[in-house]
């Protein structure tokens, strides 16, 4: 089951790259929960898929151009471990930017992420995971 975990995460970034949030919507329960990085200052936790385009929308109108690069994903224990890359242009500077992200995906059903947590680093990531460098 737990590659099949992978899969689904894998194939949310594919989506995304294709056709932004409303294209990872369907990997996503309808109750998820999402949590951004602790050092976020908005909500410290979204709910649903209103939830979801809500957090995305912080995080990507601020740019001019926004990409998610995923370095590795892989399982760990029950979850699902990535280590990606945001990288974009901010809005009307055109002044390139780039940021590690983790996350860890969780409580998966019927094929869909039921939670994920964000991170600003990889460590932050894997010590969340149970995980150490």
């Amino acid at each position: 089951m737990s590659q099949e975990n992978v899969e689904v995460v894998r194939r949310t970034f594919d989506a995304f790259a294709g056709g932004g949030i409303e294209a990872v919507l369907p990997f996503f329960t309808p109750d998820v929960v999402a949590y951004p990085f602790p050092e976020w200052v908005e909500e410290s936790e979204y709910r649903g898929h209103n939830g979801l385009r809500r957090l995305i929308a912080v995080w990507t109108d601020n740019f001019d151009e926004f990409e998610l690069d995923p370095h590795e994903i892989r399982e760990v224990g029950d979850g699902v471990l990535v280590f990606a890359e945001t990288a974009g242009r901010i809005k009307g500077s055109g002044v390139p930017i780039r940021q590690p992200l983790g996350q860890v995906n969780s409580d998966f059903r019927d094929g869909m992420i039921g939670k994920i947590h964000n991170f600003l680093t990889w460590r932050q990531a894997l010590g969340a995971a149970g995980l150490s460098d």
